[in-house]
């Protein structure tokens, strides 16, 4: 009587190997500088290259995205490129890139960054943005922002704007502020971790296991932020930006397709939101059943998390 539900015409495996590489969508960059604020923003054009999906609207959906410690948007380009090849616009400002970076002023920054881009025409007016589909990402010190900056707090005058979507990657631990500041986050959450879930480096678990709102916590072996903090150097001429290929590949298919459900509902992408299915190299980690976990001075120190003790009762 009322038909059948809509299904993704890939399933996960194909659709990680499709976002993988380089969207439909033809990129315009911009510089955030002809507004007063340093910093970069990708737009897709409605110009393709390749055969793309029909869109239900004429504007973009949008994230601001925040770097890591002392990096900047340049070592991100070929990240946000690609997101914005799939139809995102992406705006990331160049704030707090010093060694005494503040994740609060660069959440600021990052609310800022996405009302320019969700009430300033892009591309010669070409290029708009749905203000209701907007979200935050970001790496390390920026995925930490990004959090904050979806947060209910009033962060260097800048007040709070609901949002869709939040994607954390390999987060890094700040300030005393951000994990209250997490729990009072309601957009939906991505958490992506590497092979250290909580440290002085980076701190994914705690994070995910504060957030407010619907969140989940992938991890991938041997992934870091340095693994995708990209490089400058010759061998941008010949198409390698310096990260680490299977960290940057990963990721950018998941940013994706995450970004294109949670930001617009596509149902084409909905396993990306779900916990219970497995992307790439990802792992899920269950936020109600985590591993033991070591303080960060004896993770330095080298020493190894107790293993759990199993029930007697369950075993035998």
């Amino acid at each position: 009587m009322f038909g059948k539900a809509k299904k993704p015409s890939e399933s996960p495996k194909e659709l990680m190997a499709r976002l993988a590489i380089r969207g439909p969508y033809r990129v315009l960059r911009g510089d955030l500088g002809i507004v007063g604020m340093p910093g970069q923003v990708f737009a897709p054009s409605s110009q393709t290259w390749l055969p793309a999906r029909t869109r239900d609207s004429d504007r973009w959906p949008a994230i601001a995205f925040g770097h890591s410690w002392l990096a900047d948007s340049g070592r991100y380009r070929d990240l946000l490129y690609h997101l914005a090849s799939w139809g995102i616009v992406v705006a990331a400002p160049d704030a707090e890139r010093g060694v005494l970076a503040s994740d609060t002023a660069l959440a600021a920054a990052l609310r800022s960054a996405l009302d320019v881009v969700s009430h300033v025409p892009l591309g010669f007016g070409a290029v708009k943005v749905d203000a209701e589909r907007v979200g935050y990402a970001g790496d390390g010190l920026g995925a930490s922002a990004a959090v904050l900056a979806a947060s209910t707090a009033i962060l260097h005058g800048q007040a709070p704007r609901p949002v869709r979507s939040v994607a954390a990657v390999f987060p890094a631990p700040t300030t005393a502020t951000l994990l209250p500041a997490a729990e009072t986050v309601t957009a939906q959450g991505l958490v992506i971790g590497g092979s250290i879930l909580d440290g002085v480096h980076a701190n994914p678990l705690p994070l995910a296991a504060a957030y407010g709102g619907d969140v989940v916590l992938r991890t991938l072996a041997g992934g870091a932020s340095a693994a995708l903090v990209e490089k400058f150097g010759p061998g941008r001429l010949l198409g390698f930006n310096g990260a680490d290929r299977k960290v940057h590949s990963q990721v950018r298919a998941l940013l994706a397709g995450y970004l294109l459900h949670s930001l617009t509902g596509d149902l084409e992408y909905q396993a990306f939101s779900d916990p219970e299915v497995v992307l790439g190299a990802f792992t899920t980690l269950d936020l109600d059943d985590t591993p033991d976990l070591l303080d960060p001075i004896s993770t330095l120190l080298g020493a190894t998390p107790p293993k759990k003790k199993t029930d007697p009762a369950i075993a035998s």
